[in-house]
């Protein structure tokens, strides 16, 4: 081995003398503790090294360096990134609440290659005179958003921003659960084991909560988990957690009938359906419209009732 080879080596030495047993390194070793210059230059790589690692060691690390990497990897797979604060878990739950029209494609599609029949010709609009007007409803727009995007304190509970006076579909419920649910802000309002503390939560919120007739006989003896309100398309819900153990967690959704278009028939048996690893039963009476959902086969599902 001649000098040029154990510099080469020895640029890989670590200062604090770990490196010092290594057999990787002994040859260059032994070369510099024979040649003066040679010894001469390694004291001065390790002492630079040294004073580099020292500067280095003295720099903050940023208290949330872990979540921007994690976000970033999550950003290049494609999955949502996790929200920096309260702010961000409401825009996140609020948009997973939002149900775009069935055939808004396809009308975006149509309106790109559309022609028009004749050339279309836009007159200078006098902005000066509805200048005010248009300030005004900008404020009492934003003081009304505002209260819905803004998170309670501590709750984890989101707002949709939404409000529309049309009926919700079935469908767009069970997908507005799902986009809740598997939302990284997602939490429960309430929680508890005890089924009265929960019903009593949402009858203090105004919002739909089961009788004693309408809990699936299957889970009146299971341990609840929490509750919480269930936005979608600006129609307020109810959701309740049930734990069954080895059985898994099944979900409890209730809206008032008077929302919900194209529910099942008044006193039917439950319909069952399965969506992805999801299976679903849905029934209404004369007041609610009610769905059981769990990451479980229809047929266990099925025995709840």
């Amino acid at each position: 081995m001649d000098k040029e080879h154990a510099r080469f080596v020895l640029r890989s030495f670590r200062p604090e003398g770990a490196d010092a047993g290594d057999p990787d390194f002994a040859g260059a070793l032994r070369l510099a503790a024979e040649d003066r210059e040679l010894g001469e230059w390694l004291a001065g790589e390790r002492a630079r090294d040294a004073a580099f690692s020292d500067a280095l060691g003295r720099v903050p690390i940023p208290a949330d360096l872990r979540e921007d990497i994690l976000a970033g990897f999550a950003v290049a797979r494609g999955e949502l990134p996790l929200p920096h604060d309260d702010l961000d878990r409401a825009f996140i739950s609020a948009l997973a609440a939002v149900q775009p029209p069935p055939n808004l494609r396809a009308d975006i599609l149509a309106a790109m290659t559309a022609q028009p029949s004749a050339p279309v010709v836009r007159k200078p609009f006098p902005w000066f005179r509805i200048g005010l007007p248009v300030a005004a409803a900008a404020g009492v727009a934003l003081a009304f958003l505002l209260p819905k995007i803004l998170p309670g304190s501590g709750s984890g509970r989101s707002h949709s921003t939404v409000r529309t006076d049309a009926r919700v579909p079935v469908s767009a419920v069970q997908a507005g659960f799902f986009k809740t649910f598997e939302s990284p802000s997602f939490d429960l309002e309430q929680k508890d084991s005890n089924h009265q503390v929960l019903f009593r939560h949402l009858d203090k919120k105004d919002l739909p909560c089961p009788g004693c007739t309408c809990l699936p006989k299957g889970l009146e003896n299971v341990p609840g988990i929490g509750c919480r309100e269930l936005i979608i398309d600006g129609k307020r819900g109810s959701l309740i957690c049930f734990n069954r153990g080895e059985d898994g967690i099944v979900h409890f959704i209730i809206f008032r009938r008077e929302d919900i278009k194209d529910a099942c028939p008044s006193g039917q048996a439950p319909k069952f359906s399965r969506a992805g690893e999801w299976s679903v039963a849905t029934w209404s009476d004369s007041n609610d419209v009610y769905m059981l959902v769990g990451k479980t086969d229809v047929r266990k599902l099925g025995g709840l009732f």
